[in-house]
């Protein structure tokens, strides 16, 4: 290494000692010189070398041997790497001087080097591939470890091929030869040292240099052969290399990508500093600059395989090549590349913008639909970092089609989406969107010379005014304060494009032009001033006040930039008016501003401050006012007064009161209506005085929106009123159910008034109540005579109008008051954490608190929580209570909120959150910067240690939830959740399940169920009575419960004996058969009377009950349900036993003393054993005979239902003031016994144990925890397939689903879960199921819908074109932000509605209308009852039926009229009767696919996506095939252009024009404008909306129509348009389907396959011709390797298809996935 430096050296010093060699001479440099190249050699080395001991030249050893020589001798010694040497040599050749001809000679030395290489590194990967082995640390080194000379062979060198100078045999393992042709490819990285922009001599050598070392690499690689060459160099690898895909190239595409970028940035600087001037000796003559570029063009053509002696053999494909060489936009547009370059890069950017129409979707403005877009629909394709440079090449029309965070935003706010996920949104958002900036940047260049002209493109595609994509991260900045303030501009902006809407829709239905008498306001005299006609489009003034003030609360909006955002909406810059842009003045702004008065850093901030200084805020709000709104027809107190509240609000911060009006004359026009607001203080003041609280109680609208306005006027008066009509100072303490649970009687506000007072007032009165009543561990606190707040000796408990304030308040209030509602959360995940040590001892007054909470959440809401960010997670919030709870009360709440709570779930978040244990609870912070790091981190999903639920109910009411997300969701896109783990963890112990009940389960969780070996074969088999009799007999610890005195040593061994877990369920059976004895026995004393009547009520020996009350309360609470479940298997086992086939009166009549008269067993847990699931209904007549009389027949609850129906509660419970008086009649006459002491104080007998603490009960009872359970009993109903049975039950029971919170969601649940049941199709059934769960008058159901309910009609065919045009419309106008008056009249308020998410509300209400249809389109033709062969129980072979069940719905599904018709609709816009074709054709698209996944797949996303076919095989614009369209060779443009030949320009613009005349894959807009006349991209719009929301099931029905396709052979597909088509339609998806392997690899080889069959039929195919459509289809491959590789064993096995391919596009295929 020594002698090469210094040889080098020399010979470095020599070039500039020969400066007579000013004309270079040799093959290298010869290119500048158009003369005949002269020959001229250097003999023998310098002298200074010449005289070194260890080496000496002979007189004919040349320098170009001395240096390769010396070269290859220091690379074989093994000390130094091979890269370094020659990194040394390449720098000592670019230190030669440019102008001698030394500089000749080191070029063709370094050829001869890398000549060498080239076949050492090739031999090595031969030898490595046909299996010689040899284990060596380093690749130049010996057997022994020591240097071998160049030239000589290893003795133990295979014969298998030979090996190059210093060649050894490599091991034959995969990595160890990519490390090999990774060392090449970094040798070959080194020649890019000698670029320089100053050496143009030495810069072109280079490229020289490197075309001709690629070209030989290509030779070799191909199995070519070079002259010279040995002939075992020929032994190419390519075949095997096509066959295996193994990806060990010589020259692998990242490094030939390097060097490209490297060469074009070069080029591309020296563009901008030595512009292509003519020579001064000729202006024929190339100039320096030119001669560069051809030489560049050059090597670019040996990279795309364009070269002659490398013809058809690419290493790099045209698609990277076309990425590395646009320079980005702002380069591209800046107007300093020349002619040359400006071509190139225009080319490329054209081939990137044809490639970005295949890649994404014509349309992409899918709206995000909180609640119901799946995960990946906040990461629009658009996002996509992979997909962010194809983007960058569309048009401005296409690119607003796209997501953007102000629509994410705008969207969400509009559908009241929780604040955490509009946070989580923006967070995606940001990420993505700096991800895709990245991606751009990365990609871009800005040469670094030139900044003319450049500052203007960069701020347009860079949005900074630095003009480089260094300055990017201005427009997303990871700079803390910066996003916050991103983020409070983005809040402002959608939050005042809001307000500005709703403000304009207001003006739009109100008439503020019609003048009244101003002397009437004055004297208040008339309550319709007050009211305006139409107050209920208050609501959303109401809805945008508590999200602004939120923003304002807790400083994610400033009160300053509100005000000045409200300011230039009503007076704009000239620059922002437009037409249709003027806002009108309006007093919202300023009753808006008002809410914010309240807010006490901002009265005491910004408002004190310009108060006290130029009064500019002021001043404004004044020339905001409106005058004439206060004197029109439908002025409005509450708004109108909104200045004259803002001015006695901020009364004391006004300086100079006398000069007032002169500083401001434009007060004197609000001035005459002060007195109004005067008359209001005195009136609300004087009231109260008297304890005359009708402007409190809230029943009278006028009452109403006089202390509405009140509340604007003072600060805290109006909430501080109310607590103290809550709370009033006199002590009247009443009851609740006992004398433990006493409570302070006071008001009940009205919910109007809670609705309309202001927002600060609502969140002081929340906070006045949450911390004197609901916050204390010591109870409900009380401040009387000014004393410290305090507990008062005889009230320990809030009273039951507190609760109601508290729910209320929530509602109309869910963002300003949701910090209390985590508080809340977060404290039952500490109380459920000291639950988990076991031994956990509350204190009374927390007894109360949690049981309180619980009756709050379970009974009132189930509505808020259902929508709630972190409603999945709640689960994490009692899992221990559930376990470890000794309340039995208590645990009564716990059950039956366990059960709602899993009801509500419905996305797979909830799977995520069993599969979570690093859950830590809710963030207890509003601010969104502090909430960065909470979802950012990954979640390992791992199943936990222990089962979630002990209790039987709870776990297999979670599999029927599961199942019915899976169904209706999906688990697609949740990569690493395992759904078998899932169902795992729901119980300790796998649960069978009939038959009836898998069969309507999805096929993944049926498959859980039918092929785990853990599950049970069958149901578990009961004890039979004879087993208990013997039990009784030889156990005499049974006959204490016999005795009339007690006996404690006897009673201490039964409680021993069923001290085991085992044991326990037979107790129930042992007392129920001891009852049977007792009854049988009272029976024969009376005479023959079967069953006991009230005459002779049959006596229990005195201490039986308190014996089994003991045992019973020893028995943990979560296996009741279990034990329940046992003992009726128990008695039906009983009745078989005795021949019987419905159970005997006398058994009804004891389960009903058990049930109600003894307390033994409850109610639900009877419903449930019965209906659970593991018997199948279908073929049991007991189990339906005794569902029958638990839930109709028996007469303890049919007197309990009857009086429910006489106290006729109300559904709008909201709004019914006698709620508490109706449930405190309920409890008088049917009073709650939670430890079976039910009896025992009928009989006023003494109790030992006493019973626990007493806890109030607000809501709860037992038909209202029926309710959950019967909701788990209607599946298994419809499953039994007994309409009458299914129709008597609902007919009865509908009177309980008035408290059911989410009644029509649980329709759609059980419509879209059972839309294919037997017992569904049939029109009675369905509308007594529509009737009993819905409240119709707070629905808004179309007429047609409303008709059949009213059983008007029963025919689904009078549904037409009309109809489904309607609910296009009412899907498109909700998804459009309308505010739009409903067609229905008196629904409930907004928030009240059980669904707060207009949009969701809206398709909710269509789905169960279409389902409805469908279940009546079905009755004709549906079976009464499937056919079952699974009677033998659950097993593998079970499930063909099932599928071929599942393929029969489907194919019926197919041919629905409904949804082809609905499909004509969108398709074809002359078939909408009644509808415009404008602006309404994408919403009527997108519309479609949103419903399309709410709908059942098989409904309508499947029959669509499946047509598919049907347009690639008969649609015209698809079936001809593209222009032929010549391969670019960079070095014919170069010698064309040097000739000034336009023939590219020619043929480029004649093939654009020949193929844009498709316009298939253009924007959707364009389609439009032209009447939707072109189907395919009218399909593909669709397509792709439908598949935006869906989840893998539209994925798998696309692959199994590509499928289809590709396996019909030649025969079908006949053009490569309809392969790019099919490309097109799986473009927009890769990025979700990439985590999918087998769907991915099956769906990219069917389009390979198919490319295969078609290429025949496309006689232009040749080495010198594709087609547009092939190549834009080679580009598509291209993307998925480059962005999304599946990996090395995916393509291998789409390998073979590769093969299969014309040789040409073989090739280029080949090096796409041969890397």
């Amino acid at each position: 290494m020594e002698q090469l430096v210094s040889y080098l050296l020399s010979t470095v010093e020599s070039s500039y000692e020969d400066l007579a060699h000013l004309v270079p001479c040799g093959s290298f440099l010869g290119l500048f010189d158009e003369r005949p190249i002269k020959r001229t050699r250097l003999n023998g080395p310098p002298s200074a070398v010449s005289s070194l001991p260890l080496f000496e030249f002979d007189n004919n050893e040349t320098t170009c041997n001395a240096i390769t020589t010396l070269t290859l001798n220091a690379i074989e010694s093994g000390t130094i790497p091979a890269v370094d040497v020659l990194r040394t040599v390449v720098d000592a050749v670019r230190n030669i001087h440019d102008a001698s001809a030394v500089i000749d000679v080191a070029f063709r030395s370094l050829f001869e080097i890398y000549k060498t290489r080239l076949e050492y590194h090739c031999a090595n990967r031969y030898n490595a591939d046909v299996g010689a082995e040899q284990s060596v640390s380093d690749p130049h080194a010996n057997s022994n470890g020591s240097a071998q000379p160049a030239g000589q062979r290893n003795p133990t060198e295979s014969n298998h091929g030979s090996t190059a100078s210093g060649g050894l045999l490599l091991r034959k393992v995969s990595s160890a030869t990519a490390s090999k042709v990774k060392a090449f490819g970094d040798e070959y990285l080194v020649l890019t040292n000698l670029f320089e922009l100053h050496r143009p001599r030495t810069w072109v050598a280079a490229v020289r240099l490197m075309s001709m070392v690629t070209k030989l690499a290509i030779r070799i690689m191909y199995g070519g052969t070079t002259p010279g060459e040995p002939p075992s160099l020929s032994a190419g690898t390519h075949a095997a290399s096509l066959s295996e895909i193994s990806g060990l190239n010589l020259l692998p595409e990242s490094v030939c990508l390097e060097t490209i970028r490297q060469v074009w940035r070069l080029l591309l600087d020296s563009a901008t500093i030595e512009p292509p001037m003519s020579s001064v000796l000729s202006s024929a003559r190339r100039t320096r600059w030119q001669i560069r570029f051809e030489a560049t063009m050059e090597l670019f053509d040996c990279f795309v395989g364009r070269s002659e002696q490398c013809l058809g053999h690419p290493l790099v494909s045209y698609y990277l090549l076309s990425r590395e060489l646009d320079p980005g936009a702002v380069v591209a547009e800046s107007g300093i590349l020349t002619s040359e370059m400006q071509y190139i890069v225009d080319l490329c950017f054209g081939r990137k913008r044809r490639l970005g129409r295949i890649l994404l979707p014509p349309d992409g403005s899918w709206p995000l639909i909180s609640h119901t877009s799946r995960a990946h629909t906040v990461k629009h394709v658009y996002d996509q970092p992979a997909y962010a440079l194809v983007r960058d090449s569309l048009t401005f029309e296409e690119t607003e089609r796209g997501p953007s965070a102000n629509k994410y935003v705008a969207d969400l706010l509009y559908q009241r989406a929780p604040t955490d996920e509009i946070f989580a949104a923006i967070r995606n958002h940001r990420i993505m969107k700096k991800k895709a900036i990245a991606a751009v940047a990365s990609d871009s260049y800005m040469p670094n010379n030139s900044s003319i002209g450049l500052d203007a493109g960069a701020d347009r595609f860079y949005g900074s005014g630095d003009g480089g994509p260094a300055n990017v991260s201005i427009a997303m900045s990871d700079n803390a304060e910066t996003e916050k303030y991103e983020v409070s501009q983005l809040l402002l902006d959608s939050m005042a494009q809001r307000i500005e809407h709703i403000v304009r829709y207001i003006q739009s239905q109100c008439d503020f032009e019609t003048l009244l008498n101003e002397r009437k306001l004055n004297e208040n005299s008339d309550p319709t001033m007050i009211v305006p006609r139409n107050i209920q489009y208050w609501e959303y003034m109401n809805e945008v006040a508590d999200q602004l003030y939120y923003f304002v609360l807790f400083d994610a909006v400033s009160y300053k930039d509100v005000h000045e955002r409200f300011f230039a909406t009503v007076f704009p810059k000239d620059s922002d008016i437009h037409p249709g842009s003027e806002t009108r003045k309006d007093n919202s702004y300023i009753w808006l501003l008002l809410q914010l008065f309240h807010i006490e850093k901002v009265s005491a901030g910004p408002i004190r401050e310009d108060l006290a200084g130029d009064e500019d805020m002021l001043d404004q709000m004044l020339q905001m006012y409106n005058e004439q709104q206060i004197v029109s027809k439908d002025a409005f107190y509450l708004r109108d007064l909104a200045l004259q509240a803002a001015m006695t609000h901020q009364q004391s911060n006004i300086r100079d009161n006398q000069g007032f009006k002169f500083r401001h004359p434009r007060m004197g026009v609000a001035m005459p209506f002060a007195p109004v607001v005067y008359q209001l203080q005195q009136e609300f003041g004087r009231q109260f005085k008297d304890e005359n609280y009708e402007l409190l109680d809230g029943k009278d609208i006028c009452s109403v929106m006089k202390t509405a306005t009140v509340s604007q006027l003072r600060q805290f008066v109006v909430p501080n009123s109310l607590y103290t009509y809550l709370v009033p100072p006199k002590e009247t303490i009443k009851k609740l159910q006992n004398d433990s649970t006493t409570y302070l009687e006071g008001g009940n506000i009205g919910y109007r008034l809670l609705d309309y007072i202001n927002v600060g007032g609502k969140h002081r009165l929340l906070q006045l109540v949450y911390k004197m009543m609901l916050a204390h561990e010591l109870g409900p606190q009380f401040q009387f005579d000014g004393k410290q707040p305090s507990v008062r000796e005889g009230i320990t408990c809030v009273s039951p109008h507190i609760v109601d304030t508290v729910y209320r308040l929530l509602y109309n209030a869910p963002y300003s008051n949701e910090l209390m509602m985590k508080e809340v959360l977060e404290k039952l995940r500490r109380c459920d954490k000291v639950m988990a040590m076991g031994n956990a001892r509350f204190s009374p007054a927390t007894l109360r608190w949690l049981y309180t909470i619980y009756q709050l959440m379970n009974c009132r809401l189930l509505r808020f929580f259902k929508y709630y960010a972190h409603a999945s997670h709640l689960v994490h919030h009692l899992r221990h209570s559930l376990v470890h709870t000794s309340h039995r009360q208590l645990y009564s709440s716990l059950e039956c909120f366990a059960l709602c709570l899993v009801n509500l779930q419905h996305d797979v978040e909830f799977l995520q959150a069993l599969m979570n244990p690093a859950y830590h609870g809710i963030p207890l912070t509003p601010h969104p910067s502090t909430m960065g790091t909470v979802v950012a981190r990954n979640i390992v999903y791992l199943k936990p240690k222990d089962a979630w639920f002990e209790c039987a109910m709870l776990s297999r009411n979670a599999v029927m939830v599961i199942s019915r997300i899976v169904a209706m969701r999906g688990l697609g896109d949740v990569p690493g959740l395992s759904l078998e783990d899932c169902l795992d963890s729901l119980s300790p112990l796998p649960q069978y399940w009939a038959p009836s009940v898998v069969r309507y389960l999805p096929r993944s969780v049926r498959a859980y169920y039918t092929k785990n070996p853990r599950v049970p074969k069958g149901p578990q088999p009961s004890a039979s009575a004879a087993a208990i009799r013997q039990l009784i007999e030889t156990r005499p610890v049974h006959n204490v419960m016999l005795l009339a005195q007690p006996n404690p040593q006897v009673e201490a061994g039964l409680l021993a004996f069923y001290g085991e877990a085992k044991r326990q369920p037979l107790f129930l059976f042992v007392v129920w058969v001891l009852l049977e004895r007792l009854t049988a026995a009272h029976a024969s004393a009376d005479g023959a009377n079967p069953s006991p009547s009230s005459d002779g009520e049959l006596k229990l020996p005195a201490m039986m009950l308190a014996v089994v009350r003991r045992v019973l309360l020893s028995f943990p609470l979560s296996q009741m349900s279990t034990y329940t479940s046992s003992l009726v298997d128990f008695i039906i086992g009983c009745e078989a036993e005795r021949g019987l086939k419905e159970p005997s009166a006398t058994t009804k009549q004891l389960l009903d003393d058990f049930m109600f008269k003894y307390y033994l067993i409850h109610h639900e847990h009877v419903v449930f054993a019965l209906t659970r699931g593991e018997h199948d209904l279908r073929a049991d007549s007991m189990r339906l005979a005794l569902t029958r009389y638990v839930l109709l027949e028996s007469p303890s609850f049919v007197e309990r239902l009857s009086e429910w129906h006489n106290l006729d509660f109300q559904g709008r419970y909201w709004a019914d003031y006698s709620h508490w008086a109706k449930q405190e009649t309920y409890l008088t006459k049917f009073p709650e016994f939670f430890e079976y002491e039910g009896h025992l104080v009928r009989n006023n007998m003494t109790l030992d144990p006493q019973p626990a603490l007493s806890l109030p009960i607000y809501y709860e009872n037992r038909m209202v925890r029926l309710l959950p359970v019967l909701e788990f009993a209607l599946g298994r109903l419809i499953e039994a397939e007994d309409r009458n049975l299914l129709r008597e039950v609902l007919d009865r029971m509908g009177i309980l689903y008035r408290l059911h919170q989410v009644p029509l969601t649980t329709l759609m649940n059980t419509l879209s879960v059972y839309f294919n049941a037997p017992t569904l199709h049939d029109a009675a059934v369905i509308r007594s199921l529509i009737l009993s769960l819905l409240d119709m008058s707070q629905q808004n159901f179309s007429p047609e819908f409303e008709r059949f309910v009213r059983g008007e009609t029963d025919d689904a065919q009078l549904i037409d074109e009309k109809y489904i045009c309607r609910t296009m419309d009412r899907i498109s106008r909700a998804i459009t932000r309308h505010l739009g008056q409903p067609e229905k009249d008196k629904l409930p308020e907004v928030h009240y509605r059980e669904i707060p998410n207009p949009i969701l509300l809206c398709l909710t209400e269509c789905v169960v209308e279409l389902l409805t249809w469908w279940c009546l389109d079905n009755s004709a033709r549906s079976k009464d009852r499937l056919h079952d062969s699974t009677k033998g129980g659950l097993s593998p072979s079970t499930e063909p039926e099932f599928r071929a069940e599942e393929d029969e719905r489907q194919k019926c599904a197919g041919e629905w009229q409904l949804t082809k018709q609905w499909f004509d609709i969108v398709m074809d816009p002359s078939k909408r009767p009644e509808c415009s074709v404008g602006g309404s054709a994408a919403l009527y698209i997108h519309s479609t696919g949103v419903l399309a996944n709410v709908l059942p797949d098989e409904l309508m996303a499947f029959p669509y996506v499946r047509h598919l076919a049907d347009i690639v095989l008969h649609e015209p614009m698809l079936k001809t095939i593209s222009g032929p369209k010549r391969y670019f060779s960079f070095v014919e443009f170069s010698r064309a252009n040097s000739s000034g030949s336009h023939r590219y320009q020619q043929q480029k613009a004649a093939a654009g024009t020949q193929f844009a005349a498709t316009a298939v894959f253009n924007s959707f807009e364009q389609n439009r404008n032209h009447r939707m006349v072109n189907r395919p991209n009218t399909y593909l719009t669709l397509l792709h909306s439908i598949m935006h929301y869906g989840g893998t099931g539209t994925f798998n029905a696309l692959a199994e129509t590509i499928h289809s396709l590709a396996s019909s052979g030649e025969q079908l597909l006949c053009s490569d348009i309809q392969l790019l088509y099919l490309c097109a339609t799986v473009g927009p998806i890769l990025y979700r389907l990439v985590d999918h392997d087998a769907l991915y690899v099956q769906i990219l080889g069917d389009l390979v396959l198919i490319m295969a069959q078609i290429c025949p039929r496309v006689k232009t195919l040749d080495t010198y011709t594709n087609t547009d459509a092939l190549e834009q289809v080679m580009d598509f491959f291209c993307f998925v390797k480059d962005q999304f590789d599946p990996g090395r064993e995916a393509w291998r096995r789409i390998a073979p298809h590769i093969s299969a391919l014309p040789s040409l596009l073989r090739y280029q295929l080949q090096c796409i996935v041969d890397q």
